[in-house]
């Protein structure tokens, strides 16, 4: 039988590439069942979360990702769009680990998976080494399975659930880390490349007092970082100087990064 294609590999931030090209389903599947069987261990209970920014490929691939892991009887949360500090974030607090799908300042065409150990961290080389591995060990997609890759069966299969609040706790802990200060009568811009920070950079930043306005907050699956964003910022310099602002912010698709 012909073998997945496995094109991309783990760079210095996870693995990219083209979605449903280079980065497949059947690929985020496999990268699944290995990434579980790595960082949680034998056939089992375990558990996950997943978070992806606003790519129209982000849903196929959290989906697959998260049967992967399922099929190795982990429990997935799906967290929903959030930024890749959320993802890490949650993965602290929660102490499990953690998928991010996005391909950062990347175009919208592009996607990717970032895997997170317990406790928020980027893996290590050799964790890295270790999943890569195991994922040369996955069988083609119509291939038998040997007795070394053995499902886990009835009650032992993992489960998907969704979790809209999961950005409340990172929302919380963004307004906590200014110690009591806020941004009364502060006017700021903020770009947020019709990414994953749409919603949730707005909210924080009016929760804290600031007179804002926002700039390609609208995403529609394919806007992400078009001429937007840390990497285009000039639409954000025109309208602090338009408006009269005293800061103008500019994030990336994921919100992992910022210009001021």
């Amino acid at each position: 039988m012909t073998a997945l294609r496995r094109t991309p590999r783990f760079g210095t931030d996870g693995v990219r590439g083209v979605a449903n090209s280079e980065l497949t389903a059947e690929l985020a599947v496999a990268l699944g069942r290995s990434a579980a069987r790595v960082l949680r261990g034998p056939v089992g209970h375990g558990r996950w979360l997943i978070g992806r920014d606003t790519r129209q490929s982000g849903t196929m691939l959290t989906a697959a990702l998260a049967a992967g892991l399922a099929a190795e009887g982990v429990e997935v949360t799906d967290l929903g769009v959030l930024p890749t500090s959320g993802v890490a974030f949650a993965s602290a607090a929660r102490m499990v680990p953690a998928a991010m799908i996005s391909a950062s300042h990347n175009p919208f065409a592009d996607n990717g998976i970032k895997l997170f150990a317990p406790g928020g961290r980027k893996l290590d080389d050799a964790t890295e080494q270790r999943v890569e591995a195991e994922l040369d060990r996955e069988p083609g997609a119509s291939e038998e399975l040997s007795g070394g890759n053995e499902r886990p069966l009835g009650s032992d299969v993992g489960t998907v659930i969704s979790d809209p609040a999961g950005a409340d706790g990172y929302e919380s802990h963004l307004t906590g880390i200014l110690g009591g200060r806020r941004l009364d009568g502060l006017r700021v811009i903020v770009d947020c490349a019709n990414g994953a920070a749409s919603h949730i950079a707005p909210r924080v930043l009016l929760g804290l007092g600031a007179e804002l306005a926002v700039i390609h907050a609208d995403p529609d699956g394919s806007n992400i970082n078009a001429g937007c964003g840390s990497t285009y910022p000039q639409s954000l310099q025109e309208a602090v100087l338009a408006q009269g602002a005293d800061v103008g912010l500019a994030l990336d698709g994921d919100a992992d990064r910022v210009l001021t």
